[in-house]
């Protein structure tokens, strides 16, 4: 009987070291890791929302094309206002103020820049910018996104002196063509 009782105590402080040593792992491995894997989730998140609102955005700026020549094989396009139309409609879908720069309630977090704009009517198979085969009409553009993280890359961030994440979005959209 006398034997028994060292036994149990023994596995008294074996607990609360398992405890000890779950909680460790719960706070050191299991939560950043679940953190990692969330916040992950959360940027493609941000990022499938602003390439759909620059997909449609590069689809406005076929608006920049002279009505009667909507829908010919070979448009004449002028370059900035092509640009000003999209920049118009960029601020409008990712609701940014006339600077470029994020709105409270906008998805982006900083100034938003447009690194290459390019509207492609004939001569194909043609390669972007990006590297991307364009074999249809289409609108190239590429933007550089702000967005802020949240959780540990918001404290690791911090601490290289950034407060955000540059989000580069290629997207190529096809213009509709009628013959």
């Amino acid at each position: 009987m006398f034997q028994g009782m060292n036994k149990f105590k023994c596995n008294k402080g074996s607990i609360v070291t398992e405890i000890v040593l779950m909680a460790a792992m719960l706070v050191f491995v299991i939560l950043p890791i679940f953190s990692t894997v969330m916040e992950k989730y959360v940027l493609m998140e941000k990022a499938r929302v602003i390439r759909d609102a620059i997909d449609m955005t590069n689809i406005s700026a076929y608006n920049a094309l002279a009505a009667k020549d909507l829908g010919k094989l070979t448009v004449d396009l002028s370059y900035s206002e092509a640009l000003d139309i999209y920049k118009e409609m960029l601020i409008r879908n990712l609701k940014l103020g006339t600077d470029l720069n994020s709105k409270p309630d906008s998805i982006v977090e900083g100034r938003v820049e447009v690194l290459s704009l390019v509207v492609y009517s004939v001569g194909f198979p043609v390669t972007c910018p990006d590297g991307a085969v364009i074999t249809k009409p289409a609108v190239h553009s590429s933007i550089n996104v702000p967005v802020k993280p949240s959780l540990y890359r918001g404290i690791i961030l911090n601490m290289l002196g950034k407060d955000h994440i540059d989000i580069v979005v290629h997207v190529d959209s096809e213009i509709p063509l009628n013959n």
